[in-house]
């Protein structure tokens, strides 16, 4: 590595996949190299794990989503969330209150998964500024997919930039419980059970463009799409954003060899579904036209960690 690229500051969000490669894996005693959203173990059977934090939310979500980033990531991976791991952890003066409402929050959300919490620290530090949870979800692999191929059908699956309108309507004070409905864990453990479905990848950081990138950069494949039939959250071109970039945490990328199951299932989950391309041999993204490589954040996302006290 030159100096220029180890003295490069970090930019906001997930790093990218060019920078895990270079400096964090190659330090790590990893078991596999790491792909979409976790990782599988073999212990008696196929475990899944996922690692995800949760922070810059507003407080009386902050469990929710803890819980959900996790939970669905294992299940994106074709398991069964059963067990969680999760720490909890403030600014040192705040209020048990506060405490309660994050657990509160997680707890009603693994209770309605069936999911247990096995173990945990919960603390308050300096240096802390804002609560914050992280959670490591293990679940049991109910299936094992064909691995995706050309030829196999690319679905966005939800609706988009949902979560970018609730994020523009809290920083003027003037959203609701609009977040309970983000996430995509229902139609995940639906989908799991869907003939031919290869991948699945929640739309999260970044947006769907940035997912679909992911997927294209892991798998190796080309993916050249067309996304003017995706279903749009009311209100979101009024952001003056590309809505494929903008925060959509509750959507989904599902790759399937038959897609007109994928979209029987959606349909009777009332769920919108768009196919955008197909998998090609070759690499690269291609979406409307223009190629993408290197995504920046859009400025809506430092809307996150603003909501502190609220």
């Amino acid at each position: 590595m030159s100096d220029a690229e180890e003295n490069r500051p970090l930019r906001l969000g997930k790093v990218s996949r060019e920078v895990l490669e270079r400096s964090v894996f190659p330090y790590l005693p990893l078991t596999n190299t790491p792909r979409l959203d976790g990782g599988v173990i073999r212990c008696k059977d196929g475990i899944v794990i996922a690692h995800n934090p949760a922070i810059g939310v507003p407080l009386d979500s902050l469990g929710f989503f803890a819980f959900h980033y996790a939970a669905s990531n294992v299940a994106a991976r074709f398991a069964r969330p059963q067990h969680l791991v999760t720490g909890l952890y403030l600014p040192v003066g705040s209020d048990e209150k506060d405490l309660k409402t994050i657990a509160r929050g997680l707890g009603d959300e693994a209770r309605r998964y069936g999911v247990t919490v096995v173990a945990g620290h919960t603390a308050t530090y300096s240096g802390i500024t804002a609560p914050f949870v992280m959670s490591t979800c293990l679940g049991e692999s109910v299936v094992t997919p064909a691995d995706p191929a050309p030829g196999d059908a690319v679905y966005i699956v939800g609706e988009i930039g949902g979560e970018a309108i609730w994020l523009k309507e809290v920083s003027l004070c003037a959203s609701g419980d609009e977040w309970k409905s983000f996430t995509p864990l229902p139609i995940i453990l639906r989908l799991q059970g869907v003939d031919g479905v290869t991948l699945i990848h929640d739309i999260s950081e970044g947006g769907g463009k940035r997912a679909l990138l992911e997927v294209s950069e892991v798998l190796g494949v080309r993916l050249d799409l067309t996304t003017y039939d995706v279903r749009l959250a009311e209100g979101v071109l009024s952001l003056g954003e590309d809505p494929l970039r903008l925060p959509t945490y509750g959507a989904l990328v599902v790759l399937s060899s038959s897609g007109e199951a994928v979209e029987a299932s959606c349909e009777a989950f009332d769920v919108p579904c768009s196919k955008i391309g197909v998998v090609e041999e070759g690499k690269g993204l291609v979406v409307n036209g223009e190629t993408v490589g290197h995504l920046d954040r859009v400025g809506l996302d430092r809307l996150y960690g603003t909501f502190r006290d609220q």
